[in-house]
């Protein structure tokens, strides 16, 4: 039987698998990373629908009084090494635009050590082609393993000027303006907004019928900004799914590139 998130995670989670909560300092998302990962009721009232040969196996959606909150889980097409693709997720995100319809450009900022968080971190700034508008926002992943159930998670948040120095602020500023300046626009729906609200974690464990199994939850959300549009854009079931479908599918087709190169 294929593990989904709440028989395979949850279950690995309760017996102390998981090396410890996650911490991010956007309080609202660490609370629902954690519920997700520590208590299996969180799903209850979510809908679910799974997939038979495809790269995911089961996709759900959880209503939310702060909007949806939607995960995808499966297993790829083929055997790959979980420290692999926990790899790819954090070192090369700046490939999937080259597989991933909507995401126009993303560029790596810079990487360190959180001394907040505790964990090593990958700065990046991200922009999604929405077709009414260019969704943009910077965004760190954090970067936590644990070596005896060989489970990563690579929970990230929007990132603001408080997470770096004011020199690093200020050269994120410039990377993220060029990249605004110089990419190729629409003729129309052109316009570019900054999300308000990102969070979201990447799940790499053993699978069952595979090597590996990813689990990957996204939450992009438009409190202040945006208009009514993208409030509503961001929210339609059918946009979130296609969402899911294209970055779990991007991420599978880099991880395949890289088994490809290391061969």
């Amino acid at each position: 039987m294929i593990r989904t998130l709440a028989g395979t995670i949850l279950l690995l989670l309760s017996c102390s698998a998981f090396a410890g909560p996650v911490d991010l300092r956007d309080d609202a998302g660490e609370t629902v990373l954690n519920g997700i990962l520590t208590d299996d009721s969180f799903w209850k009232g979510a809908s679910r629908s799974h997939h038979k040969d495809q790269l995911y196996d089961e996709i759900r959606l959880k209503r939310t009084e702060n909007g949806y909150v939607p995960m995808i889980t499966g297993e790829g097409d083929q055997d790959y090494e979980p420290a692999l693709i926990s790899d790819v997720v954090f070192h090369k995100n700046t490939r999937l635009p080259r597989h991933m319809e909507g995401a126009k450009a993303i560029v790596h900022l810079g990487s360190g050590f959180d001394d907040t968080v505790g964990l090593p971190y990958r700065d990046s700034f991200y922009v999604l082609d929405m077709t009414l508008m260019y969704v943009v926002f910077p965004q760190r992943m954090y970067r936590q393993h644990d070596p005896v159930t060989e489970q990563t998670v690579l929970a990230f948040e929007k990132l603001d000027r408080s997470f770096v120095t004011r020199e690093a602020w200020e050269s994120y500023e410039q990377t993220m303006a060029e990249t605004i300046d110089t990419m190729k626009r629409r003729a129309f729906m052109n316009g570019v907004v900054e999300a308000d609200t990102v969070y979201g974690m990447f799940v790499v464990e053993p699978g069952n019928t595979r090597r590996s199994r990813v689990t990957f939850v996204s939450k992009i959300g438009f409190e202040k900004s945006g208009g009514w549009v993208a409030r509503l854009g961001s929210q339609l079931p059918a946009v979130l799914k296609s969402g899911l479908k294209s970055g779990f599918g991007a991420s599978v087709h880099v991880a395949r590139e890289e088994k490809r190169r290391q061969r």
